[in-house]
């Protein structure tokens, strides 16, 4: 129901957006970008997380502005864990751990893709500073084990959300740098992301 709820919200912003776009498109400058983010942090399976550490992604994107400082964006993510390793110890309890940090989620692998759209919108601080912020649907798809056992392989419908700082140069090159939150039902992402971005 939750999910339902997420698309159903999500895709009405959606169609907004682009029915606004065409009333508009003959006063504003068709503008596209393409950038790719990388980031790390931490996720939360049914109340188990790695407290904030682990995970890793990388994040490929196109987006399109149909409005002053709207845009739609369409991307690609995915992401692993960073080394998890865990040990069998006495009375059949797993410690799990990365190379200097001990986490509650009992799993040693972890792994998902995603299909992110999104929308988008900006606030300029300055000709070259703003801040951003998007919301949009994730079409996900994760697995999650341990000892090559698999202890959840999903997909589905999630949210996504990402807010940051954004700078641009004169020549289109960009960079940025945010907080982005996942929602795949059991099973929730949060991670810093830095990146590289081309406006033409």
């Amino acid at each position: 129901m939750k999910l339902l709820k997420t698309l159903s919200a999500t895709f009405s912003v959606t169609l907004l957006a682009l029915s606004l776009s065409a009333s508009v498109m003959a006063e504003t400058n068709t503008q596209h970008s393409v950038g790719l983010q990388f980031g790390g942090g931490g996720l939360e399976y049914k109340g188990d997380s790695t407290d904030g550490q682990g995970t890793g992604q990388a994040y490929i994107y196109y987006n399109y502005k149909f409005m002053p400082q709207y845009y739609l964006e369409i991307g690609l993510s995915n992401g692993a864990d960073a080394d998890w390793d865990c040990v069998k110890g006495t009375n059949n309890k797993w410690h799990c751990d990365t190379d200097d940090h001990k986490f509650d989620l009992q799993a040693d692998d972890f792994k998902y893709d995603a299909l992110i759209i999104a929308l988008k919108t900006d606030l300029s601080l300055t000709e070259r500073n703003s801040l951003y912020g998007k919301i949009g649907a994730s079409y996900y798809d994760y697995r999650v084990s341990l000892n090559k056992n698999k202890i959840a392989d999903k997909n589905g419908v999630g949210f996504v959300a990402e807010a940051g700082w954004a700078y641009r140069w004169d020549n289109g090159m960009g960079m940025n740098a945010g907080f982005q939150y996942q929602d795949m039902g059991d099973l929730e992402m949060k991670t810093l992301n830095v990146g590289i971005n081309y406006a033409f």
